[in-house]
């Protein structure tokens, strides 16, 4: 391995850094990804897969522009790697429904009435701007859902658009793509540090070698900011998110359910997945119960029938947070190294877009203006911070 040189080198085997190596292989780039676990096994494999920019936009911004065209990225996306691998990776697009409770004190019916107004007025703007909301008022909440959705449920939007994956399939199915187009893929190589010649990055110091490339990109997710030299900046910190698994019994929920407090995710075989949480407790990755307790509870306030649902499986997964929240995409600062992590609980929605705008700044060098996401947008605070910090807001 050592004195090998590729074209591009990337950090991390989770989704991003699949979906960019396939991207690149497929346009003549010599291509070596190095992951320290397994493809996935970090918060790529942990995610519930929600294609949904929607539901959390309440403005216009340059990170919506970037995801709603992520998400309209995927029903291609997906057919050509079920026609590439053989591999379903689960696209669905079966909307999604926010919905909002009641209120059980004082003047319930005038409670309920502005509740109400101000959900929808919330997403307004999408429909002035095109995009499919649609109200659903009180009165057609009986029947939605089958007659699952809680009575205490006063009014919800419904998002057709919005939709959904299976993680761990379409990481598999990202991984063998680049597999099959020529990229080399290694597992169990953990990166040390990057390396340096003359101000210019020229790979990575690993624990199984050094590796070569004209160019470095840092995928590597929580774990982004590994090198301990201080010469490179990655302001990313590990954010905990726990996630349940219940069977429901009857047929199958075919509309994801979101409130204030959880998401239900809906599974063909039956199953629904409840998430999630938002812990800064560093990377202690585990499943407490306490959280397990606040999950469930949410998602029974919204679909009742899941009191007697079962039990399947929980675990957590560690997302890689920025102090504002949005990813980091681009040029580093330092000639030869590239960023594209921070993807936050986005990773999944974003994975389309982040490879084709990544690869083209890696193969053309140049792309869209990617200023919003630049890394520099922390050089200021990062400044005034103290020194090895870089927590936020998540």
């Amino acid at each position: 391995m050592k004195g090998s040189s590729d074209d591009t080198l990337i950090v991390g085997g989770g989704v991003i850094g699949c979906a960019l190596a396939a991207e690149l292989a497929a346009r003549g780039q010599r291509v070596t990804l190095l992951e320290r676990g397994e493809p996935g096994g970090e918060a790529s494999g942990a995610a519930a897969g929600m294609l949904s920019p929607q539901v959390e936009a309440h403005s216009a911004s340059e990170f919506f522009d970037l995801a709603l065209e992520s998400r309209g990225r995927y029903p291609a996306w997906a057919s050509a790697l079920f026609e590439e691998t053989g591999l379903d990776v689960g696209y669905r697009r079966g909307g999604l429904l926010r919905c909002a409770f009641g209120d059980s004190h004082g003047d319930a019916e005038g409670a309920d009435r502005d509740e109400s107004r101000t959900l929808f007025a919330s997403y307004a703007w999408q429909r002035r701007a095109g995009l499919a909301v649609e109200e659903h008022p009180p009165t057609t909440l009986a029947v939605e859902l089958g007659g699952r959705l809680s009575p205490e449920v006063r009014q919800a939007v419904f998002f057709p658009d919005e939709a959904s994956v299976d993680p761990p399939a379409l990481v598999r199915a990202a991984w063998l793509s680049a597999q099959r187009r020529g990229a080399r893929l290694l597992t169990g190589v953990c990166a040390q540090r990057f390396r340096f010649q003359k101000g210019v990055c020229v790979g990575v110091e690993t624990d199984a070698g050094d590796f070569s490339a004209a160019a470095t990109v840092d995928c590597a997710g929580a774990w982004a900011a590994f090198d301990p030299s201080g010469r490179v900046s990655v302001p990313v910190h590990p954010v905990r998110g726990q996630m349940v698994r219940l069977r429901l019994e009857g047929p199958p929920l075919r509309t994801m359910v979101c409130s204030d407090e959880v998401y239900c995710v809906p599974r063909p075989e039956g199953t629904v997945l409840v998430g999630s949480t938002v812990e800064l407790v560093g990377f202690r990755k585990a499943v407490t119960a306490e959280a397990l307790e606040r999950l469930i509870g949410g998602a029974v306030a919204l679909l009742p029938e899941l009191r007697s649902a079962q039990f399947v499986s929980a675990w957590a997964g560690l997302r890689p947070g920025t102090p504002d929240g949005l990813p980091m995409l681009g040029e580093s600062g330092i000639p030869g190294l590239f960023l594209a992590t921070g993807h936050f609980r986005n990773g999944i929605l974003l994975a389309p877009v982040t490879a084709w705008v990544m690869a083209e700044l890696l193969t053309n060098g140049h792309t869209r203006d990617l200023s919003a996401f630049s890394v520099a947008r922390f050089s200021e605070s990062l400044a005034a911070a103290p020194s090895g910090r870089t927590d936020g807001n998540s």
